[in-house]
């Protein structure tokens, strides 16, 4: 039996959350395929990999429940860095590199398993913050 809800409490800001967990979405593929010159050497390339698709697993983890949906968006995250990899490799200024798709599975694995913890309720907290924030004294 699935432990995690399947409907996650009702978020009041459900559409914003969903608008920037899209946005990272967005924001993932454009880094991915255009130039930039940052200098991520050092291993800092594939830290920046596991983090960009644990964040993705994590974020759409916390907005749907259920442990199988989760895990199949967490495949679909992964499946993105492959193709993503991949269109790199069309390129001439970005590089195919099967350690890059590591990276991004081991991410989105690490953010649905952070999905099944606590964290889950994160945004949920932080709702409550801002309405305690908001409320008249």
């Amino acid at each position: 039996m699935d432990s995690v809800q399947l409907n996650p409490p009702s978020l009041r800001y459900r559409r914003i959350w969903l608008l920037l967990a899209w946005g990272m979405v967005a924001a993932v593929v454009v880094l991915s395929l255009i130039p930039v010159e940052v200098d991520l050497s050092g291993g800092r390339d594939k830290l920046a990999h596991f983090l960009a698709y644990c964040s993705l697993s994590l974020g759409f983890g916390m907005l749907f429940g259920g442990r199988a949906r989760q895990l199949r968006m967490a495949l679909a995250f992964a499946a993105m860095g492959v193709a993503i990899e991949f269109l790199q490799g069309l390129t001439d200024y970005r590089t195919f590199e099967i350690a890059d798709m590591i990276a991004n599975a081991i991410g989105a694995t690490a953010g649905w398993g952070l999905a099944q913890t606590p964290l889950r309720n994160v945004l949920e907290w932080v709702e409550r913050l801002i309405g305690a924030s908001t409320r008249e004294p």
